[in-house]
């Protein structure tokens, strides 16, 4: 799912691509196809040189020191985020379509819950973290603002994954030499969409990384619901602010906060903030991921393809 700030943010969508994938890119040709067709006509048939034996995932991984290791694997397949109430479709108008989204909610909650514990229980030995995790996308949440704001570029790679951290220091560079940004969080809008906290965790799940031994994933999506305020203003050598070029604006935002913490080769890492992401739509629900009356097979086939970006 695509990233989305649209709601007011202080930077535009980020969208990584799935590096995780390119570990597995090995292919080894023995024969052309234009070989096959000289040895038909008589011609004398040219072998191709054998390639040499690519190296396992797992072998790679093996030898990849922990600051070269992937860490943009993008939103896991499958992830269903139910929108807010006002955002579903009407039971009227698309008595089919509400019902499918209330049904994923009630059964991807379950499966995501079922697979967390086995991966945190049962493979790995270590704790659920319930109560942690909306605590954590908070902080960073603030933190990241407030780090894009002063231009802090440090702070953004330390809690940040490499793309959303590349972006953010790739916008900080474009500013203007003598503009300065501010950003505040006045308050958390309370409302049901996120049970009156202002933060409320709309899914959470956990999968292994296949081929490498004791290494995983747990990636969560957070709703937020605050008032923000965002400003510039113009400085002059010493720093000092001299003007106002954009008035401080407050507006209301709602964001889909996705953290990780990913586990190589049984070294566990800290919470990273991936980037935004957006609710499942109706457009969503006919992908492999979600589309009624498919085997298991055949919607595992079609989440690979979408992710390898086959049609």
């Amino acid at each position: 799912m695509a990233s989305s700030l649209s709601k007011g943010s202080l930077f535009s969508p980020v969208r990584s691509q799935n590096p995780i994938y390119q570990l597995y890119s090995c292919q080894c040709r023995l024969f052309s196809h234009s070989s096959q067709r000289n040895a038909l006509r008589g011609a004398p048939e040219n072998i191709a040189v054998k390639q040499p034996p690519q190296p396992s995932m797992k072998t790679r991984g093996k030898t990849m020191s922990r600051h070269d290791l992937p860490q943009d694997l993008g939103v896991l397949p499958g992830t269903f985020i139910k929108p807010r109430w006002r955002e579903l479709p009407s039971i009227f108008q698309f008595p089919r379509e509400r019902l499918q989204f209330e049904w994923l909610w009630i059964k991807t909650g379950f499966m995501n819950f079922a697979s967390l514990v086995a991966y945190s229980k049962w493979l790995h030995k270590l704790p659920l973290r319930l109560k942690e995790r909306r605590q954590v996308a908070r902080e960073l949440h603030q933190h990241m603002y407030s780090a894009f704001a002063k231009g802090d570029v440090g702070t953004l790679r330390k809690i940040c994954c490499t793309g959303l951290a590349n972006n953010l220091k790739y916008r900080i560079e474009s500013r203007p030499k003598d503009e300065k940004v501010t950003w505040s969080l006045d308050k958390y809008n309370r409302g049901l969409s996120t049970l009156l906290t202002g933060v409320r965790v709309v899914s959470d799940r956990a999968t292994q990384i296949p081929d490498l031994a004791d290494s995983g994933i747990r990636q969560v999506v957070v709703r937020i619901t605050s008032k923000q305020s965002t400003g510039k203003f113009k400085v002059d050598k010493s720093g000092a602010p001299v003007e106002e070029s954009t008035p401080t604006k407050q507006q209301d935002c709602t964001e889909y906060i996705v953290i990780q913490k990913l586990r190589w080769l049984g070294e566990e890492g800290e919470w990273r903030l991936w980037g935004h992401t957006t609710f499942t739509s109706m457009d969503d629900l006919s992908s492999p991921a979600f589309a009624p009356g498919l085997t298991l097979n055949e919607r595992m086939e079609g989440m690979k393809d979408e992710m390898m970006g086959k049609k």
